[in-house]
C-alpha cells in the first residue's frame, strides 16, 4: 500500500502565485489612482481653509492678504495639513489709498509636491475669492 503524499506540487504552487500576479496588476494602479484622488481632499480642504481665513482678514483689514502662513495651519507655513500640497497666494484688483495698496481679489493655488506630484490629472488646484474652483474634474 502506497502513502499519499502531503503538500504542494511545484505546479500548484507556480500556478497560485500566476494568479496572485494578475491580481496584483490590476489592484496596485487601481489602489495608486485612488491614493492620488483621495489626497486630493487634503489640497480642497486646505484651500477652502485659507480661503474662509483670506475673507476673515479682509473684514479686519479692507485687503486680502499674500502671506500664506497666515492661512495654512501647517507648521511649515506653507503647505496642506498632510504635507501633499504646496499652497500659494496670487493677489490681484489692487488700489492704492495714502500710499496703503489694497488687494480685494485673490487666486489660491495648491500645487502637488513629494508623492502626489505624479498626480498628472489635477497637479494644481485653484480657488479664486468669487468661489471659483478648478480644474472643476479635480473638485
Amino acid at each position: 500500500m502506497m502513502k499519499r503524499q502531503l503538500g504542494f506540487s511545484l505546479i500548484e504552487l507556480m500556478i497560485a502565485i500566476a494568479i496572485i500576479g494578475v491580481i496584483a496588476a490590476f489592484a496596485l494602479p487601481s489602489y495608486t489612482k485612488h491614493l492620488r484622488e483621495t489626497r486630493r481632499a487634503d489640497a480642497r480642504s486646505a484651500l477652502q481653509e485659507a480661503a474662509a481665513r483670506q475673507e476673515r482678514i479682509y473684514t479686519e483689514a479692507n485687503s486680502y492678504t499674500g502671506d500664506v502662513s497666515r492661512l495654512v495651519t501647517n507648521a511649515d507655513g506653507s503647505s496642506s495639513p498632510e504635507g501633499y500640497y504646496d499652497i500659494s497666494a496670487n493677489l490681484s484688483c489692487d488700489r492704492t489709498v495714502s500710499g496703503t495698496t489694497y488687494y480685494s481679489c485673490f487666486t489660491l493655488t495648491a500645487t502637488a509636491q513629494g508623492v502626489q506630484a505624479d498626480d498628472t490629472d489635477c497637479p494644481a488646484l485653484t480657488l479664486t475669492h468669487a468661489g471659483v474652483k478648478a480644474p472643476a474634474d479635480c473638485w
